[in-house]
């Protein structure tokens, strides 16, 4: 009995220097001012600090960077218990974040703008997609090798604010919606390109092209048009948040954006081993689906010649051509202020400028 009594006394000892040690650690992680995490972005108490990011669609490899950076513990490193919504039909991100359910959000730059014009109190604070997905697809034997065929022709687009990259395209080759085409409601499929309803179909490079690869068309049976490569590119996925919670948690978002980036690093330099996580994570599409889809991504948010450690880098110039197509093509009704758009003083720390 003698001896049992030593060892529980032993154990006491170690348990009240394990709680000292503990409650020593918990006072030295800090809080700033403004109730923001200073010190590895933990409370007070020295747990850490919960983030909740909406995206902007279900769970897939077009926001690989978010879940490699949570599955290898990026966000845990900067003192952030993240919780990441998914998106859907039904979610509109900008809501999400502007009336407190997420604190951050993914949506189209094109979209945020318009939610802008509105009075919302929302900014930018990083691009993550360089270059737009958006493509015009069609069936090498309609012989469509231009915009100038599209004259007369079902053209597919899902509308809800994808439809505005397109018409900037038939604007450029002064092609009259209303008059020179048919524009068709497209469904989430590529099932009216492959049955001929429509002449051409508006795809992600990420998703419904791919689609048409593994329905057993090829690279050469299809004709396709960039809107990069015409001009009339509009930025797509980027990162925004509430002006009220960026001015009470920049140290927070900076944090964030700091383990995003090093989740898309990751990502985009093995969009494979990225894609298999993703599909752990959400097994509605197939694997080899969410890894092409990986692979595509990688494209857009490290495009050829650009410098990985700037992901999330917001171009002016892109950023005003967003807004000048969306003003004369009827995504907004007046110029956007774009110097109000972002706020990239988040971004610049995350990235050490």
């Amino acid at each position: 009995m003698r001896k049992k009594s030593k060892g529980l006394k032993r154990l006491s000892i170690i348990l009240a220097l394990a709680m000292t040690a503990s409650l020593f650690a918990g006072c030295s992680s800090g809080t700033s001012s403004t109730g923001s995490a200073s010190a590895g972005s933990t409370t007070a108490s020295g747990s850490p600090q919960k983030v909740t990011l909406q995206l902007k669609w279900l769970p897939q490899s077009q926001f690989m960077g978010y879940y490699i950076a949570e599955e290898k513990g990026y966000y845990k490193d900067e003192g952030i218990d993240i919780n990441i919504l998914p998106g859907g039909s039904d979610i509109i991100p900008e809501q999400q974040v502007s009336n407190g359910v997420a604190d951050i959000g993914v949506t189209w730059t094109s979209s945020l703008m318009k939610y802008q014009e509105k009075g919302w109190d929302l900014k930018e604070v990083a691009q993550v997609f360089q270059k737009s997905a958006m493509l015009l697809v069609s069936k090498k034997s309609s012989n469509i090798n231009s915009v100038a065929d599209f004259k007369g022709k079902n053209i597919g687009s899902w509308f809800g604010g994808n439809e505005y990259e397109l018409y900037a395209l038939l604007g450029k080759y002064n092609l009259n919606k209303d008059k020179d085409i048919k524009l068709v409601q497209q469904d989430f499929t590529m099932n009216q390109l492959e049955s001929g309803k429509v002449d051409v179909a508006q795809a992600m490079t990420y998703n419904e092209y791919g689609l048409l690869l593994e329905a057993g068309y090829t690279d050469a049976t299809l004709n396709k048009i960039d809107v990069n490569d015409e001009g009339v590119a509009m930025l797509e996925d980027c990162l925004f948040s509430n002006s009220d919670w960026l001015s009470k948690n920049p140290d927070l978002m900076a944090k964030f954006l700091k383990a995003s980036i090093k989740g898309w690093q990751d990502a985009c330099a093995d969009p494979e081993a990225a894609g298999k996580i993703v599909y752990e994570k959400n097994k509605s599409v197939s694997l080899a689906h969410q890894t092409y889809m990986a692979k595509e991504v990688a494209k857009l948010v490290v495009p050829s010649g650009f410098d990985k450690t700037q992901i999330g880098y917001m171009d002016p110039a892109a950023i005003k051509q967003t807004a000048d197509l969306g003003l004369k093509y009827g995504l907004l009704t007046k110029a956007a202020d774009t110097a109000n758009t972002i706020d990239d003083s988040y971004w610049k720390k995350a990235v050490g400028k």
